[in-house]
This record gives C-alpha cells, structure tokens and sequence, in this order.
C-alpha cells in the first residue's frame, strides 16, 4: 500500500470513529511516521537521480 493511500485511510478511521484521547494520538503518530516514510523515498529517488545525471555528465 502507499504512504498516500494508507495516510489516507487512518484519517478515515479518525474522523470516521469516536476515539478516545490515546488512540487519536497513536493515529497521528502512524500518519505521521508514513508521511516521513514519504519524504524518505522522495529524497532517495532524487538522490539516485542525481548521481546518475552525474556519471552520465562525467562519462561525456
């Protein structure tokens, strides 16, 4: 599943259902922790992008 899709799907259960104080906090914690998950793979992509642009500049 995608970071996307499941952040997604827990703010659902959040408005969705009455949660007490504790399990409201456990879900931002989770969406929260995806959403780094998120940048993480976004950042590593432009990464690998970037050090491929690179050697192929340095190969020409």
């Amino acid at each position: 599943m995608e970071h996307k899709k499941a952040i997604n799907v827990l703010l659902k259960i959040k408005k969705k259902y009455s949660l007490n104080s504790e399990e409201e906090e456990a879900i931002l914690i989770a969406i929260g922790t995806l959403d780094c998950g998120s940048l993480i793979n976004n950042r590593i992509k432009r990464i690998i992008k970037a050090r491929k642009a690179k050697q192929d500049k340095d190969i020409q």
